[in-house]
């Protein structure tokens, strides 16, 4: 860091990965795989510990818990709530030629979350 650096206001730019990139990472990894429904359990890893030489790495690997929590907030979903059975609002990610719709439902207990998601990909052809 050099003297000028010291004294500008700019940030440093160190920023890592997040549940939130990681999110982004599992739904496109869900739809390269033909995957239309994945299970998360909070007592267990998060998908992406094993590498597969043909598909990206993700970007991190965050705890379950934080990544129900980017769920819920992508379904609407307040990340306290802790009913026992919650269903999200659907929301989508557009790409070029389809788009991909995400549904989620979400059972909490006092011990574990498991936040079922299912994929509806649709042609965006008319």
């Amino acid at each position: 860091m050099g003297l000028m650096d010291f004294f500008s206001k700019k940030k440093p730019d160190n920023k890592q990965p997040t549940a939130v990139e990681y999110v982004e990472w599992m739904l496109k990894y869900m739809v390269r795989t033909s995957r239309t429904e994945l299970v998360i359990d909070t007592r267990r890893p998060v998908l992406g510990n094993v590498s597969t030489p043909q598909l990206d790495a993700p970007p991190c690997i965050p705890d379950a818990r934080a990544v129900v929590n980017r769920l819920k907030i992508l379904a609407g979903i307040n990340p306290m709530s802790r009913q026992p059975t919650s269903t999200g609002t659907v929301f989508h990610r557009p790409r070029t030629h389809d788009t991909v719709y995400v549904s989620t439902q979400f059972q909490d207990d006092a011990e574990k979350t498991l936040c079922t998601i299912r994929l509806n990909i649709r042609n965006n052809r008319v």
